[in-house]
């Protein structure tokens, strides 16, 4: 914990935001438990890569809300549950055409295609997360 605590001030000094420090460090840990379950249901289960990755959000979704809302942006409100996901819901959408356009027309393998669509919708997620499901 120390080490995070050393990163955050580190970026903070270079005038990063604490929000955005721990948006992504939420959404690292958020990654890491959706690409890890995306790739158990296309290459343990051999499922289709974008129902894969619909199961990787589903896996995700809660961890991140419940992270997002108490430490990244210290929201207090219920209501924001409901935008949350319907926001999140449109960044699966988003990450899904993306993981389409990767694999079938750039001819991107899954796993590398996955991982462009997530770096696009961070970006989209911060922003649309700041701005319009916790903004105060």
């Amino acid at each position: 914990m120390k080490i995070v605590l050393e990163i955050i001030k580190l970026l903070h000094r270079h005038h990063i935001s604490k929000q955005a420090i721990c948006f992504l460090l939420v959404g690292g840990c958020s990654t890491i438990i959706s690409y890890s379950t995306f790739l158990i249901f296309l290459r343990i289960f051999g499922m289709h890569y974008l129902i894969a990755n619909v199961a990787g959000f589903i896996s995700s979704i809660g961890f991140s809300y419940y992270c997002n809302q108490r430490w990244t942006f210290d929201s207090k409100g219920s209501k924001s549950f409901t935008k949350y996901i319907s926001f999140y819901l449109g960044s699966l959408v988003l990450g899904s055409i993306l993981l389409r356009i990767f694999v079938e027309f750039f001819g991107l393998i899954p796993e590398i295609a996955n991982l462009l669509a997530i770096a696009i919708t961070t970006c989209v997620n911060f922003l649309g997360i700041k701005f319009l499901v916790f903004k105060k």
